[in-house]
């Protein structure tokens, strides 16, 4: 029991170091992760923020998780659209302190961004699976596909498809680039690199609990 706080703080360490990461690869402006590219191009139509409509698209990701028969109890759903309303608090807070302090027009310091944004969102994503049982919606949504094709990678290209569809949709009718860039294929590429090389050197102990990939 007594790491039980510990893996909290972690837990709560994880998820900020998520949005102030998504935040930097937002300023940088040459392409965010897939599922904050799709809030920043709703955000772009509708009169909302960029956090406010992840929150929107982690909502659907629930509902169509459980279309193809993902089990939630209501404790499950309760924690994650908490942690997800928190997570989009952090990103619109981070990225509201960026414009305060300062926002790069050099495309050297823009690239630094991206490239900041990429490692704090891995080293996040290390410690977020480490110490938590409860994910965001997102994340539910691709363990499902990933059981239901038999298949992570297939899996996981299918989840990242649909944020990349939404994107490229309200592009396409807006006629106006937002959200996507070489930083999303780097993204998409890179991340799984940077986990593996992060997970080599971050283990946190924790007490025994859920694994997000178990049957």
């Amino acid at each position: 029991m007594k790491n039980i706080p510990v893996n909290l703080l972690w837990f709560v360490c994880s998820i900020m170091l998520n949005a102030l990461g998504n935040s930097f690869m937002i300023i940088s402006n040459l392409g965010s992760s897939p599922w904050a590219a799709a809030g920043q191009n709703l955000a772009f139509i509708l009169p909302l923020s960029t956090g406010a409509c992840i929150i929107i698209l982690n909502f659907f990701s629930f509902i169509l998780s459980y279309l193809i028969k993902t089990k939630f109890t209501l404790a499950m759903i309760i924690k994650s659209m908490a942690l997800t309303f928190v997570f989009g608090i952090f990103i619109d807070l981070f990225v509201h302190l960026h414009h305060i302090m300062y926002v790069p027009e050099n495309l050297w310091i823009r690239c630094l961004y991206s490239l900041i944004g990429l490692n704090l969102m891995a080293v996040a994503v290390c410690i977020y699976f480490q110490s938590g049982s409860i994910y965001l919606p997102s994340d539910y949504l691709l363990k499902a596909f990933g059981k239901r094709m038999n298949n992570y990678t297939v899996g996981t290209m299918i989840c990242t498809s649909m944020p990349l569809s939404i994107s490229i949709l309200i592009i396409l009718f807006q006629h106006h680039i937002t959200g996507l860039g070489i930083s999303t294929f780097l993204f998409m590429f890179g991340i799984g690199f940077l986990i593996d090389l992060y997970n080599r050197w971050i283990v946190i102990d924790k007490v025994p609990q859920q694994n997000m990939y178990s049957a």
